[in-house]
């Protein structure tokens, strides 16, 4: 089903792509000093519309990737939860950006996460973020972080806020 939606999206997923780099640019730009160790790291691995009109994108799911290095961690040597959060709000504000377009002044109103099981340094991490819905100026998201083998470590839901 979401291949067919793909097809029959009205926006094409190299132009999704765009707007993912482009808000991804964003973010390093003006909070360089906090995010670019981890959020630098973040690679966008697939676009997938689940939902569109015949004028607009209205859902899509993104799949990122992450490898933890030793500064990612805690003193247990995983994951750090403050860098869960970081990673979940980027990737957050980034599918925000690729479905609602135009968005700018993008602002988590909150973010909440579980944490379910740590996640080692030197593993890679897939994260997975699905703005569920826009309003003109509310997005709606859900998300997940699994490791290598696939198993559920943590999740997130998140509501921003935005500018058209």
């Amino acid at each position: 089903m979401a291949s067919a939606l793909a097809n029959s999206c009205p926006v094409s997923l190299d132009v999704l792509a765009q707007r993912a780099h482009a808000h991804h640019q964003t973010i390093l730009a003006a909070n360089v000093r906090l995010t670019t160790p981890p959020v630098s790291r973040l690679r966008l691995e697939s676009i997938t519309p689940t939902a569109s009109t015949a004028q607009r994108l209205t859902s899509a799911r993104l799949s990122f990737s992450f490898t933890i290095e030793p500064s990612d961690c805690n003193a247990w040597g995983t994951l750090h939860g403050g860098c869960v959060f970081t990673l979940c709000n980027a990737a957050g504000k980034i599918a925000t950006a690729v479905v609602a377009d135009g968005a700018r002044n993008i602002v988590s109103t909150d973010l909440t996460t579980n944490y379910l099981s740590g996640v080692p340094v030197a593993s890679t991490i897939s994260i997975e973020i699905e703005c569920l819905r826009t309003t003109k100026s509310i997005a709606f998201l859900r998300g997940s972080i699994r490791d290598a083998n696939g198993a559920l470590c943590y999740i997130c839901s998140q509501n921003v806020s935005y500018d058209l």
